[in-house]
């Protein structure tokens, strides 16, 4: 009994190693095949993959993920033996299953394909979880074993499109490219504006037209679409932190956010997890903002009434609240109903009414003493603001004293 259990675990790591193109040498494959025991020469290759395996274990325990996987190995090696095949775990969710087909050239594909759903549905009524299998081609070369399981791999991939409990044959799948040209600039600089703006709305929207763009073009690369949205979400991460969100947030939201986003095997999973991570960001900006905005920004405006005379600029006045120019600038209009530059020139020439109406100050003097050193300037900025000259304004007088 032992001895059979010895056999069995060796035997799975040489089919392991023949999958890998780990062997090379074609002399030790037979000898080890006859040494394994292995009474088939298996041509094609079969991957099972535990659909939405990453969403489902990700709360629970290595105990109880090993007694999923455990029960699910079980399940399929059974089933797998029933059709006269080998069984090896590749990974904690893909399984692969070899097989020597004889079937007529065309037939094969129908005919593999009806053996894979054979096994799907009773994996699925065995244990209620839900698989998908990719199906390499036939290869008449047991050294050749592994470019089945390339191909096996390689159709798996599509149930990225396709969603899960999917059979998916190599010769059905489309070539794909690494080019993504849904992912623009103004797609990352409309998706920051909405997170800085705390939009929960307006970003999923963003976010459904990014992947319903995908959705529609079933050519790009999956891994290519992953990488570029990490990088997108990166961005966000960084305006996180620049708003002031907890390092030890963020470096538990990269961990979790680039490993979920990596890990899902299908668009709407992924749409779910981009969703969550994004609510959770803009969760944490709209406690941040809460708690130091109305402190910050009336900092700021502190800062411009009592130093408007001078040539103050936004980033000025950035680093003397400690925010970034951009959430400031975004941020300044929300607060007081203008834009930073709008606001000054609202002091300015409060200022310089005040002192048109009530002193003998000459307008050149007046435009200096606001903050305007030209004054053809302070002339053209006065107009534009109050309707007439300064000059007119003076002699007028139609502020009083006071």
């Amino acid at each position: 009994m032992e001895d059979d259990k010895i056999l069995e675990f060796a035997r799975k790591g040489f089919l392991k190693d023949l999958l890998l193109n780990s062997l090379d040498n074609v002399k030790e494959i037979w000898y080890l095949l006859k040494k394994m025991n292995i009474k088939i020469i298996p041509n094609t290759v079969l991957v099972i993959n535990h659909d939405n395996y990453y969403t489902e274990t990700m709360n629970k325990s290595e105990a109880q993920k090993r007694a999923l996987r455990k029960k699910l190995m079980t399940a399929i090696e059974n089933i797998i033996k029933g059709e006269n095949g080998y069984f090896v775990e590749l990974d904690e969710q893909k399984y692969a299953a070899v097989f020597k087909l004889n079937y007529f050239e065309e037939e094969e594909k129908i005919r593999t394909i009806i053996l894979a759903e054979k096994i799907k549905d009773s994996i699925e009524k065995i244990t209620g979880v839900l698989v998908s299998i990719g199906i390499g081609t036939r290869y008449k070369n047991l050294d050749n074993l592994h470019l089945s399981l390339k191909e096996a791999l390689e159709a798996l991939e599509s149930k990225f499109y396709l969603g899960q409990s999917q059979i998916i044959h190599f010769s059905d799948i489309y070539p794909q490219r690494d080019e993504i040209g849904v992912f623009t600039i103004e797609i990352e600089s409309n998706l920051s504006v909405k997170i800085l703006s705390c939009d929960k709305e307006g970003s999923f929207n963003l976010i459904d037209e990014l992947l319903n763009a995908i959705k529609y073009n079933k050519m790009n690369n999956p891994f290519s679409i992953k990488s570029r949205i990490i990088e997108i979400l990166s961005l966000t991460l960084k305006l996180a932190l620049e708003i002031g969100v907890e390092k030890e947030k963020i470096a538990g939201f990269c961990n979790e956010c680039f490993e979920g986003v990596l890990k899902c095997d299908n668009i709407l999973e992924l749409e779910k997890h981009v969703k969550d991570y994004v609510g959770n960001i803009i969760d944490e900006i709209f406690n941040i903002r809460k708690r130091v905005n109305l402190q910050a920004f009336e900092k700021a405006l502190e800062y411009i009434r009592k130093n408007y005379r001078k040539n103050i600029t936004l980033e000025e006045v950035s680093n003397y609240v400690h925010l970034s120019p951009f959430y400031l600038s975004h941020e300044f209009k929300n607060f007081t109903g203008m834009n930073f530059i709008d606001y000054l020139t609202k002091i300015r020439i409060e200022k310089a009414l005040y002192l048109l109406s009530t002193t003998n100050l000459s307008i050149k003097e007046v435009g200096k003493s606001v903050g305007y050193n030209d004054p053809n300037y302070f002339g053209k900025v006065f107009k534009k603001e109050v309707g007439v000259s300064p000059k007119k304004f003076k002699e007028s007088k139609k502020f009083p004293e006071g």
